[in-house]
């Protein structure tokens, strides 16, 4: 046997001895255990609740324990020094001393007071301590009732239901709603810009993008739940096994809610570390270990960002000029002769094709086949603004330096540079900004897309 291999079988046996313990204590597995499980590398001493969160954090377990288990209880400290050691027994010489069942579905493990420690507790006490272990001087006597604590009530206990034993399919809903009823299984779940009603299970992950979710009493989330500029709420007796991300979005957790993973908030820059037991939960925030930037390296970077679009703004007028030159003048044109026209245009075109677009995207997403066509209207129109501003900054550019030059690409140029240094500049940038957009809608408005569409000639 290597050196190697017996130090770290010897630190998982002085784990075990470090612990208070008493006769017939064990550590009872129900749930999904692998076969063969994670070995882990730990050196930890200090309290064993500790050393279960390390353990927790080295094996890639969500960890819950009921306040009914009493790993600190008597005070005693523990040393533990175990190398390619397998998780789970690592977990065993740490509740040494505790009737205890940990339950298991996937990265979930529950830990409880094993139901028959109540009335086994008189048996226990009455067993003595065997001779061997009477002779160790370091060991404390064992406890006379080592589960003197009262027993949470199995309904506050956060214990894992049974898995359900169909995988379910996936769901996807687009400006609609769904209701996944009660005894419904279905795998993943995304919504985009609708509402989703949970009182069923989702074995897979869901995704929240623009929407709306709400995990009702007895719903269930087997996965992790994503939230993008959405909104979750988990109402009392709702339940998600995995994590919870949060980007942009919001979260609401009613008293009684269950999550068993972390919460991880990215518009707050920290993660919430949930622990459960028999009156609820409580939540600690952790701020993040990114330290926070100064506001001039914060000015810089967004500086670098306008720098960068301005120049993507300049390569794609560029493409424009090269391959639609007649539409582009005919831009150029109707906004040199009548500016403030098209900026009015162009105000209650924003508000008439904002109200159209939404229609018209909820009507194509109904369907799977008006899925890309919604895509490829929403890619033309971005296109068709930028090329827009383009054209208004290429004619501000013509202005300035047409007496000197002719060259559209260095009026373009310009007109970039020019954007550039306005927009950057408090208070002002947001109103310049707002001004040349709205000039490129008006005139996109007045031209028809630069001529695009034809005007229908009545028959005469």
């Amino acid at each position: 046997m290597k050196p190697v291999r017996l130090l770290s079988m010897l630190g998982v046996a002085a784990l075990a001895f470090a612990v208070p313990f008493s006769a017939g204590a064990t550590v009872k597995k129900e749930g999904s255990w692998p076969g063969v499980e994670k070995k882990v590398d730990l050196e930890f001493e200090g309290k064993p609740s500790d050393g279960l969160k390390r353990l927790a954090k080295e094996a890639g377990w969500s960890l819950v324990v009921a306040k009914g288990v009493a790993v600190d209880g008597d005070g005693a400290e523990v040393h533990v020094a175990v190398d390619e050691q397998p998780a789970d027994a690592v977990l065993e010489a740490l509740f040494v001393g505790h009737d205890v069942v940990a339950h298991r579905n996937g990265t979930l493990i529950t830990v409880t007071p094993a139901s028959s420690a109540g009335t086994n507790a008189p048996n226990v006490a009455a067993v003595p301590a065997a001779p061997a272990l009477r002779d160790l001087p370091s060991l404390p006597a064992p406890p006379a009732t080592p589960m003197a604590p009262v027993l949470p009530a199995p309904a506050a206990t956060p214990m894992a239901p049974v898995l359900p034993a169909v995988r379910g399919e996936d769901r996807n809903i687009f400006g609609g709603s769904l209701v996944i009823h009660k005894d419904e299984v279905v795998h993943t779940v995304t919504v985009a810009g609708g509402s989703l009603k949970v009182e069923g299970t989702i074995t897979g992950d869901l995704v929240i993008a623009g929407g709306s979710a709400k995990i009702l009493s007895g719903g269930r989330v087997v996965g992790n739940a994503t939230v993008f500029g959405g909104s979750l709420k988990v109402e009392k007796d709702g339940r998600i096994d995995g994590d919870v991300g949060i980007a942009g979005g919001s979260l609401r957790r009613a008293e009684g809610a269950i999550i068993g993973g972390r919460i991880v908030d990215q518009d707050h820059g920290g993660q919430v570390e949930l622990t459960a037991g028999d009156d609820g939960t409580t939540t600690e925030q952790i701020p993040s270990e990114s330290p926070r930037r100064s506001r001039l390296a914060e000015a810089a970077q967004a500086f670098g960002q306008s720098v960068t679009r301005m120049a993507l703004l300049f390569v794609l007028g560029s493409v424009l000029l090269a391959l639609l030159a007649p539409r582009m003048e005919t831009l150029r044109v109707e906004i040199a002769s009548r500016p403030m026209r098209s900026f009015a245009v162009g105000l209650v075109g924003t508000v008439l094709g904002t109200i159209g677009a939404v229609i018209a995207l909820t009507i194509l997403c109904v369907t799977i086949i008006g899925i890309p066509l919604a895509l490829v209207g929403v890619l033309l129109g971005v296109i068709a603004v930028y090329g827009a501003v383009a054209a208004a900054l290429t004619t501000f550019g013509a202005a300035v330096i047409g007496h000197r030059t002719q060259n559209p690409y260095l009026h373009l140029l310009l007109g970039c540079a020019a954007f550039l240094v306005l927009s950057s500049i408090p208070w002002i940038g947001g109103a310049v900004s707002f001004a040349v957009v709205m000039i490129a809608v008006g005139a996109l408005v007045t031209t028809r897309v630069g001529g695009l569409v034809e005007r229908r000639r009545r028959a005469m």
